[in-house]
């Protein structure tokens, strides 16, 4: 749905006349939608009212999201991207971790308590986006005559901009290595070093991907501020090689590289092997890689797409953070069952040096991509 969807209402909302402005009402209407779904899934009742319910949330979602996407270029000044980039990334990891946290919390007062909390969040995010931002950016152009010229529109013009197309490569690639390491890490800790002690198992990967989103989001601002005097593409290369050196570490977890005088005091706090309190600390390097990522990525994307087509080319930049994790699963879950049916390989059952070896690839490849991008920032 959002790989569709969000792409073709970003195209839609680039091109309206409202008294209210060209993104607010698909803001409202979306969020009002995700309301009623988000109650309808509380409340269903069997397995297919739960997945209608879940597919119209999808559609609600999106049909803000995509608009919401395209408003942030429409307030901020050229200039003041890097800033901004930074913010958005910010907010971005925080409201990933809170929101990890904050459901696992609220589920142990039930699914109703955890279902009207994400109500609240998005109710109360939507009144202060409606009322307090802005929206005056004038549309771009006049609306769509028929579903041939808004298909063709949203998923032909995008494919025509060469330099978005590489960028399009590199966000999905690095964000592959990223979503694949987010999906792969509690079967690593599992099979590595816990063998189906599920607390245990939990804790190590939490830690791990607790350590990466928080340095990544002490990284995100200075990181930002940077690229304002660097440009983009160097710290965006960088980010694809963090995560590379990270994960390649994993590859060979089954060795010892870090001193014990590391080591040993987050393996007893943890209560966890040397060894995977030694996997636990790529947190930290692929953090780096995660905030200098997300410091940079909106900026540089504003920085090449043509200005007030915010929704559309947002919209369809999302393919690459919708398809990450997708297809990061697709290609990664098969070669793990079938490497770790053979022998083992660096010490470790054969599928995770295999696939935490192909995430490598794609970072580096992500990182490489980037270099086809020209840098084109505003003075």
């Amino acid at each position: 749905m959002a790989i569709v969807w969000q792409p073709i209402v970003g195209g839609i909302s680039d091109r309206t006349v409202t008294p209210w402005g060209r993104r607010r009402p698909f803001i409202a209407a979306g969020t009002v939608g995700d309301l009623l779904f988000l109650a309808g899934i509380a409340l269903a009742g069997n397995y297919w009212w739960l997945v209608l319910f879940y597919f119209l949330l999808q559609l609600a979602s999106n049909t803000a999201q995509a608009p919401y996407q395209g408003l942030l270029p429409d307030v901020v000044p050229a200039p003041q991207r890097g800033d901004a980039s930074g913010y958005y990334g910010v907010a971005n990891l925080v409201g990933i971790a809170s929101g990890t946290v904050g459901a696992g919390l609220l589920l142990q007062l039930g699914r109703e308590a955890a279902i009207a909390s994400i109500g609240v969040v998005l109710l109360t995010t939507m009144l202060a986006t409606v009322v307090l931002v802005p929206d005056r950016a004038a549309p771009v152009e006049r609306q769509f005559r028929n579903v041939r010229e808004m298909l063709v529109a949203t998923f032909g013009v995008p494919l025509r901009h060469r330099a978005f197309l590489w960028l399009m490569a590199s966000r999905l690639l690095i964000f592959m290595g990223f979503g694949g390491l987010q999906n792969f890490a509690f079967f690593y800790f599992d099979n590595v070093f816990f063998h189906h002690n599920g607390k245990a198992t939990a804790l190590a990967a939490s830690t791990l991907l607790g350590l990466s989103i928080g340095v990544a989001a002490l990284v995100t601002w200075p990181a930002s501020r940077l690229s304002q005097r660097t440009g983009r593409r160097p710290l965006i290369f960088a980010a694809g090689l963090f995560g590379a050196a990270g994960t390649l570490v994993l590859v060979f977890s089954h060795y010892q590289w870090v001193p014990d005088s590391l080591v040993a005091p987050l393996a007893r706090f943890l209560k966890v092997p040397d060894l995977a309190a030694q996997a636990t600390l790529t947190g930290l390097v692929i953090g780096v890689g995660l905030g200098i990522f997300f410091s940079v990525d909106w900026a540089f994307i504003q920085d090449i797409i043509p200005a007030n087509q915010g929704g559309l080319y947002m919209g369809f930049s999302n393919i690459a953070t919708a398809g990450a994790g997708i297809i990061a699963v697709f290609i990664g879950g098969p070669l793990l069952d079938a490497f770790n049916a053979g022998p083992r390989i660096l010490g470790l059952p054969g599928g995770f040096p295999v696939v935490f070896a192909l995430f490598v690839v794609w970072f580096v490849i992500g990182s490489l991509s980037i270099l086809k991008v020209p840098e084109r920032r505003a003075a």
